[in-house]
């Protein structure tokens, strides 16, 4: 078991391997399918050619969702397969309501795609989703990777106030943000990362200026919403049902995981709180643990440390 830091790894991406902003909205009008699986339909999509990588998505998400978290993947020699959670778009919430469920219909949409096993990249929301398909099929992940997930009690859905409701899960308000994010982009990241992150002042503006002075980081953050606010009704149940999921964790079962495990998470994450990574990496014997540097909840990609983060990922899974 390992810990270390952003700040300390040492090279970076490659210019054609970085996510760009076209590749990041080509994911918000690739086509999904339905598989039916032994507990119901699930919708996903898959794109990119290698070994298989299987995203669960946080919330409110869904397959598009997936598919954006998972482009960096697709776009370094990987498989991607991008389920819709649960109560998210096309997959009903006949099964799921419980972080087992999820594990276990991952496993279930595993064998109806005849993939006998898969690495699991998790992130936030479907931390466990993740840790529970690792959790209860061991046999079926190659690798496990969870980025700012859940694995304890969350709370945070409760805090929701009735301003950001409006503004980030209505019609009115997906229209407002769109309007600031084409006239006031650096006022919507702010106030973005002023819920998502525990930044201080000086270290926020900054964060602030690199996302708006870098069109791929800043298109993440735009797709990124728009897979959380888009047809929204077809995402609320899965929303409320991961809200309901978390405030039911006490700690997820970790005990059997024998996959080995890379668990990465910001250390100013203002969402899902580092003792979630702390506790998962004591749980897994064969986990490391990489903090990234002063970084929100969406650190893994926009953090200035993002990209040696993410070659840092791609090395050790190649290493698998």
């Amino acid at each position: 078991m390992t810990v270390f830091a952003s700040r300390d790894l040492e090279g970076s991406l490659a210019d054609d391997r970085m996510i760009t902003a076209d590749d990041l909205r080509a994911c918000l009008t690739y086509p999904s399918q339905i598989v039916e699986t032994a507990y119901g339909p699930v919708e996903y999509a898959v794109r990119g050619g290698g070994p298989a990588v299987l995203v669960a998505h946080g919330g409110p998400g869904g397959y598009d969702q997936a598919l954006v978290l998972g482009e960096l993947f697709r776009k370094n020699g990987f498989k991607v397969i991008a389920p819709s959670r649960p109560g998210y778009l096309g997959t009903p919430l006949k099964f799921g309501r419980t972080a087992e469920e999820q594990g276990d219909l991952m496993a279930a949409l595993l064998d109806a795609l005849r993939i006998p096993e898969t690495i699991m990249v998790g992130v936030s929301g479907g931390g466990p989703a993740s840790y529970q398909l690792a959790q209860r099929h061991p046999e079926r992940v190659k690798a496990l990777v969870v980025i700012d997930g859940i694995s304890m009690n969350y709370t945070k859905g409760d805090d929701i106030n009735k301003v950001e409701e409006w503004m980030y899960l209505s019609r009115p308000g997906q229209w407002l943000m769109g309007f600031l994010f084409k006239h006031f982009p650096a006022a919507v990241v702010k106030g973005f990362l002023q819920t998502e992150s525990t930044l201080e002042k000086h270290d926020l503006g900054r964060r602030v200026r690199e996302i708006v002075g870098d069109e791929n980081k800043f298109a993440l953050v735009d797709v990124m919403f728009k897979t959380m606010s888009n047809r929204f009704d077809e995402r609320k149940a899965g929303a409320e049902n991961d809200i309901a999921l978390g405030s039911a964790i006490d700690r997820l079962p970790l005990d059997k995981i024998s996959s080995p495990t890379l668990i990465i998470h910001g250390d100013a994450d203002n969402d899902v709180p580092p003792r979630d990574a702390e506790y998962a990496h004591q749980a897994i014997a064969a986990s490391q643990l990489l903090w990234i540097n002063k970084a929100s909840h969406i650190g893994f990609f926009v953090a200035e440390d993002a990209h040696k983060v993410q070659q840092y990922t791609l090395d050790w899974l190649r290493g698998r």
